[in-house]
Order: C-alpha cells, then structure tokens, then sequence
C-alpha cells in the first residue's frame, strides 16, 4: 500500500516508518522544510515531502494518490515551546487539511488515523481513580494548549466521519517512552518533589517536604530514586506506553473497518506501579531509594484497553 507518515522523523513516525518499509509498503514522509532529519528516512527507502501541515495546497499535495494516511505529526510540548496559534495552526488546522485532502482522496482513501493523547483528559483526582479508564469514562476537559487543541482534532475526526463518512480512526496514546527514556522520567527520582514541595506553606506540605530533605540528606544530595506514594500509603500507578506497541497497532488497525469512527485508547499491556518498578531500577543501576507518602494528588491510573484489543486485536 501508499501510505504517508506525517511527522515520519518523529521516535514515534520513524519506527512506524521502518517497520512499514520492511513490511513492503511504499512510504511517504510529511515533514517541515529543512528537517535535518529526513535525510535519514530517505536513506532507508521513504520518499519526503516537504510542507507546512497549515497549509492545505502542501497537504494536498502531500496527500495525493496515497491509500493510507497515518496522521502523526503535531506540535507538542515535548517539541517546543509553541504559541497557542502554533498549537492552533498546526494541530487543528493541520488535521483539518489531512481530513479534507484525505475526503477528496474518493474510494483510494482505504484509512486515516489520526493521533490523540491521554493529554485530552484530567487523570490526576486527589485520591487517584481507581477504576480502569476506557475511552468514555472521562470527559475531555483539558485546557492546556496542547491537550485542548487535540480535544478539537478528535471532534473534527468525529465530524468527518459522521457527515462524510470517512474512513478515519483515532489512536488514543498513552504517555509515550522510547528505548532508554525511562530512568529520566522526572517522578522516579526524589529531586523533583524536593523542587515541588519547597514552596509549599500548607501543614502536609511542609511535613512532606521535611522528610523528602532527610531523605535526601542520606546521600550528601546524591541522585536518589523515589517510591512516591499517596498520603494513605498507597503507591502510584500509572499507565505509559512503548514506541513498538505504538507500531504494533498501526500494524494491526489499518484497513480494519471495524475501527472506522472510533477512538482507541492504547498504551502498554499493563500499568505499572512504584513499589514495584523503583527497586528494580536501582538493583539495575545502583542508584538507592526512598518510600516516602506525599501530600499531593497521586499519580494513579490505568487505562482499559478492551476495545483496542477486540476490535484490532491490540
């Protein structure tokens, strides 16, 4: 099959892309002017096109004669700082362009999946949630820019196939990590709740702090990792997601019509939690670690991934 990649030389675009290549698709790249990165994806076999996803005559052209369209392409927070017009610009008029070249596409057009984030929705309550989220379980009420304007994207989706019966998809990512990201997710290690309770002048928040600085103390301010749990001593859990699962559902979702319509949340085969996963760190890496309960709204959730798993087989 044609299939074009936006933001192909993205860690999440790129792998898709090898994997895709391998698997004897041709591959059209989608990419900013002067990505210092496309030539790398040229040099494994995809073709680049360079555009301005705000600009529907680039996305058109980008489009054109493609059978697939993996919309991956975004101004994100991890990429910027953007202005909320970038945010605007890019996200929600970049994915109206993609959904109306990809209409104009006709009976060529096999998929377009477009690509959320559990950014959509506030998964932090001051006692966690406890019940698996599925896709409707939380209203999309995120206000940050980047978590809002994607909020707009899936009601574009929405709207595409509804009125024009589009043959689109939303992927729903959980918090992406890719190979070797891991020991420097920021609440693993007890820095960053030294920096976050410094300030605070509430009760709770000064007890908390005062232990997170003993703890601290035990290595002369050395690198120290956390098991952060809530204030009842419940460790955090939290639900994140692999770059390979990522491709693994492109693999298995493209084409599926039993998908047309739909948002599916993905994520790892299981959520992991704090008590667990710290101590297998530091046996690994030799970096020591504190238990310490936190007077702050915990980290605590995983999703339900049922959907994704009986209807693509995820």
């Amino acid at each position: 099959m044609k299939v074009l990649i936006t933001g192909i030389t993205g860690r999440v675009g790129a792998n898709v892309a090898r994997k895709f290549l391998q698997n004897g698709h041709d591959v059209r790249g989608f990419v900013w002017p002067g990505d210092r990165q496309a030539e790398k994806m040229q040099s494994v076999g995809a073709e680049i096109v360079e555009g301005d996803l705000a600009s529907s005559a680039d996305v058109r052209a980008a489009v054109a004669d493609q059978e697939v369209i993996l919309h991956l392409g975004a101004a994100f927070q991890a990429g910027g700082p953007f202005t909320p017009e970038q945010y605007m610009d890019t996200n929600v008029k970049g994915t109206f362009n993609v959904l109306q070249a990809s209409l104009e596409l006709g009976d060529r057009l096999k998929h377009v999946i477009v690509t959320s984030t559990d950014a959509t929705m506030f998964k932090y309550p001051p006692n966690g949630i406890d019940e698996p989220i599925a896709e409707d379980s939380l209203p999309l009420v995120s206000t940050d820019w980047y978590g809002y304007s994607k909020v707009l994207c899936e009601n574009l989706v929405d709207r595409y196939c509804r009125h024009e019966n589009l043959r689109a998809t939303v992927i729903r990512f959980a918090n992406v990590w890719g190979a070797g990201e891991i020991l420097k997710f920021p609440a693993f290690h007890l820095a960053m709740f030294l920096r976050q309770f410094e300030s605070r002048t509430d009760d709770a928040g000064r007890a908390t702090y005062e232990r997170l600085q003993a703890e601290d103390a035990r290595d002369n301010g050395g690198q120290r990792l956390i098991v952060a749990r809530d204030a009842s001593g419940r460790p955090w859990k939290k639900h994140n997601i692999e770059v390979r699962d990522i491709v693994h559902a492109y693999e298995k979702i493209i084409g599926n019509p039993n998908t047309f319509g739909s948002v599916y949340q993905i994520g790892a085969k299981e959520p992991f939690t704090w008590d667990v996963l710290i101590p297998y760190m530091s046996e690994k890496t030799g970096i020591p670690y504190s238990v310490v309960d936190l007077a702050m709204a915990p980290n605590y959730y995983e999703y339900d991934l049922s959907a994704a798993r009986n209807d693509f087989g995820y």
